[in-house]
């Protein structure tokens, strides 16, 4: 296997990128890897003030566009120099160790630190960042712009009759040249940028061969403080060459953020600190930021005006998702899809505005006033429609208001469903020969004694769209054919489109209101008429997804539910998050210990991705790392422990064929003796069997890390969908999934089970649904999430 790494062709980069070569050979013996130098912008202009080139991927664009043509396999840059935001399709793998992130001052012979210099001396740098701190401590120096490499700008002290020149220490130390240091420049005058000191690896998102090789040469403790410092630059909207200056530093399981900001001109600077959580990283670097913005009045008081598409997640546009992610508030309507709320920060405020044919939840005004007030707060507010804002959702009538109040905003279009719906249900609102316009209608007035004008649209010959009509069909038809529309025409309805609940039924003009009726078609509907609904017979393709229209529960833990619900949503179903468990981490001190004398152990058992998780997450709050484990072989059972275990850089030397605990023992039985320790840390309701044949052969030490507690947070959801007879399938993933299943719909509830088919996902959680009483419909015959999708599939075919 041959790996190709991207590289500056400095001295510096070049430096860099050996030391991270040099690491990953230590880890993947057998790999070749090969360093290409690409020269990138930065490169180029090494004459011109980096603030007069004016771009932020000054030293990475090149990079990242061969990583993109597959011309490389991974780019390597300093931190430092990456934008904010990263091209799609790639991203950052994990970080190793960081260098020391200080700036160092190299000073002409006879001067010692920064207080010996004379009134006017010159200082050469080419950072804002630095020049401005420096002046904020001395105001009599001279900043003089400086730019080159690192040998490049040293020579500059003389070549230039500089006093001096102010760099960072980490190349300094990278390049072995620390006997030039006059000074290391505390932080309280010059905060370093943020993630100095850190390398960035980046690799395409698709490559988890890549992905899984560099987590090898991961420092955790970086990982969390670029992870804030990133977090702050992202939330100021700064780049590499902004006045912006961040350092998070950790202490146990506290993180500290020192972080500055100015104007561009450096009139003023401000800096502040916030204390949090490791765990709370990313939150605390957006939060200091726009604390940050505040102080400096340079808040955006901007509302964005956001089209979410007819249903359908996907159907949102790149740029609507990227500001839906930057929002601080979120006000959303009725028809918006979950899941695309999912995507908001974590500090995001939600909004709901609802509403229902004559029932609001706000009024259009409570909901002005609350766009206006969010925004005024400094805060970026996402107003996320459906459809598009401006196709009768009232986006004119909020930017109308902004404007009145003098509120920036900006209107990001949507696909309509008068577009996107007909087209997932097979029908295209043009087409050649047979239509060559359309016209869309609002099919509700909020004056009921508004009429529509029949005689006008019943002579257009193009395709007529009725949305919110559902409630005047019966008037939109009759009013129709009484103007002369030919009775025989062509008519689709399609209730919530683009969806997987998706339902649409086709009649005449003259019948297909009754058939309305018959079939229970209600809002939210489009109502299509003309020649084109004919075509859906040929391209309807939405509703020939395998697992169309069906309503499958699941019942993993919200967590951990992710790759399952993505997979049942590709093949069309309605995945309903009933997440039964949730995992509740046992702390204790028997953990440390067996962590401490780890190499004492022969064998370290996982047998979940939440037992991988506790353990490395102790041994690292311990101040370990992966190479702490040393001689022990580890086992895993399942591919998804596998995946895990390869984040922390490990891969497994044993996995049985199958998942049960039974053929664990039966692949260990004649590996271990008795003189063989063997670590188990686990859930403390596993099964007790494996601990006790294991015990005959070897000694085992079980830690229960974790266990877990029913969550009933979406029970009155789940049990309305069971007495509408909605759902088509249950599946469980554990017995501990079948358990609190049961304990949380009441036995009063078991009767709604009667016609619902049960897929287990192997014998053992099959016997526990037994024991409650319940056959299993199928049993996965892989003991997987895909044999578990698999098995579905082929009942339906």
């Amino acid at each position: 296997m041959k790996i190709k790494i991207g590289s500056r062709g400095s001295k510096l980069a070049l430096t860099q990128s050996k030391w991270v070569v040099e690491r990953l050979k230590e880890k993947n013996p057998n790999v070749q890897f090969e360093i290409q130098i690409i020269q990138t912008k930065g490169d180029k202009f090494k004459d011109m003030p980096l603030q007069k080139i004016n771009d932020k991927g000054l030293f990475v664009k090149e990079l990242e566009n061969a990583l993109l043509d597959e011309k490389i396999d991974i780019a390597i840059h300093s931190m430092k120099d990456m934008p904010s935001a990263l091209p799609s399709g790639l991203k950052f793998t994990a970080i190793p160790e960081r260098e020391d992130p200080r700036d160092v001052l190299i000073l002409k012979e006879g001067y010692r630190d920064l207080d010996s210099l004379p009134k006017g001396a010159k200082i050469g740098t080419g950072s804002k960042r630095r020049k401005y701190q420096l002046l904020e401590y001395r105001n009599d120096l001279e900043i003089v712009p400086i730019r080159g490499n690192i040998e490049t700008r040293i020579a500059k002290i003389e070549s230039e009759n500089l006093h001096g020149v102010i760099l960072a220490a980490a190349g300094i130390h990278r390049l072995g040249l620390q006997e030039k240091i006059s000074m290391y420049l505390p932080q309280n005058i010059v905060l370093p940028s943020p993630s100095q000191g850190a390398l960035a690896i980046e690799i395409r998102e698709d490559d988890e061969v890549t992905l899984e090789m560099i987590s090898s040469i991961a420092c955790e403790q970086t990982c969390i403080q670029v992870e804030a410092e990133r977090a702050f630059l992202k939330g100021v909207n700064g780049g590499c060459h902004s006045p912006i200056g961040a350092y998070a530093s950790i202490d146990g399981d506290q993180i500290r953020l020192d972080a500055l900001f100015g104007d561009e001109d450096g009139k003023k600077l401000v800096r502040k600190s916030k204390k949090g959580r490791v765990d709370e990283a990313e939150k605390l670097g957006l939060e200091l930021a726009q604390s940050v913005l505040k102080e400096l009045k340079m808040t955006k008081d901007k509302v964005y005006l956001i089209g979410a598409g007819p249903g359908d997640v996907g159907l949102i546009t790149v740029k609507g998702m990227e500001k839906l992610k930057e929002a601080d508030v979120v006000i959303y309507d009725r028809l918006i899809n979950d899941d695309l709320l999912k995507n908001v920060k974590a500090s995001c405020e939600l909004i709901y505005a609802g509403k229902k044919p004559n029932k609001h939840t706000m009024k259009q005004d409570e909901i002005n006033k609350v766009l206006v007030d969010k925004a005024k707060e400094g805060k970026v507010v996402v107003r996320l429609k459906g459809g598009d804002p401006y196709v009768f959702g009232r986006g004119s009538e909020e930017g109308e208001e902004l404007h009145k109040n003098q509120v920036e905003f900006e209107v990001i279009p949507g696909i309509t469903s008068a577009i996107g719906g007909l087209t997932y249900a097979g029908i295209p609102i043009t087409a050649r020969n047979i239509s060559t316009s359309f016209h869309v209608f609002t099919g509700h007035f909020s004056d009921d004694e508004k009429a529509f004008d029949f005689e006008s649209i019943a002579k257009l010959n193009g395709t007529l769209v009725f949305l919110m009509g559902m409630k005047n069909l019966e008037k939109i038809t009759k009013g129709l054919m009484e103007k002369g529309k030919d009775p025989s025409t062509p008519v689709a309805i399609i209730n919530w489109a683009t969806t997987a609940s998706q339902k649409v039924i086709t009649e005449r003009l003259d019948r297909i209101y009754e058939y309305s009726i018959e079939k229970n078609m209600k809002p939210p509907s489009l109502i299509v008429i003309g020649d084109v609904v004919d075509l859906r017979e040929k391209l309807n393709f939405f509703e020939k997804k395998i697992l169309i229209d069906k309503d499958i529960v699941v019942t993993r833990p919200r967590k951990q539910n992710d790759s399952m619900i993505k997979k049942l949503k590709e093949y069309g179903a309605n995945p309903v998050e009933f997440p039964t468990i949730k995992i509740k981490n046992l702390k204790n001190e028997k953990l440390k210990n067996e962590i401490k004398d780890i190499e004492k152990y022969n064998y370290i058992i996982f047998t979940s991705n939440n037992a991988v998780e506790i353990f490395f997450d102790e041994l690292y709050d311990m101040g370990y790392d992966a190479r702490w484990i040393g001689k022990a072989k580890i086992v895993s059972i399942g591919k998804s422990t596998t995946r895990k275990l390869s984040e922390y850089g490990i891969r497994a030397d044993l996995t049985p064929e199958t998942y049960l605990l039974e053929e664990l023992y039966e692949l260990l039985k004649n590996k271990v003796t008795k003189d063989d320790n063997i670590l188990l840390p686990r859930s403390e309701k596993g099964r007790k069997i494996i601990v006790e044949q294991l015990n005959k052969i070897s000694n085992v030490c079980e830690v229960h890390t974790y266990t877990t507690v029913a969550d009933d947070s979406e029970k009155e959801n789940l049990i309305e969908k069971l007495n509408n007879k909605e759902i088509d399938y249950i599946t469980f993933t554990s017995s501990s999934t079948v358990e609190n299943f049961f304990k949380i719909i009441d036995d009063i509830n078991k009767k709604l089970l009667n016609d619902v088919k049960i897929i287990s996902i192997g014998p053992i959680t099959t016997s526990t649904i037994n024991e409650f009483g319940f056959d299993v419909y199928k049993e996965a015959s892989e003991y997987t999430i895909d044999g578990m999708i698999d098995t579905i599939i082929k009942d339906i075919k």
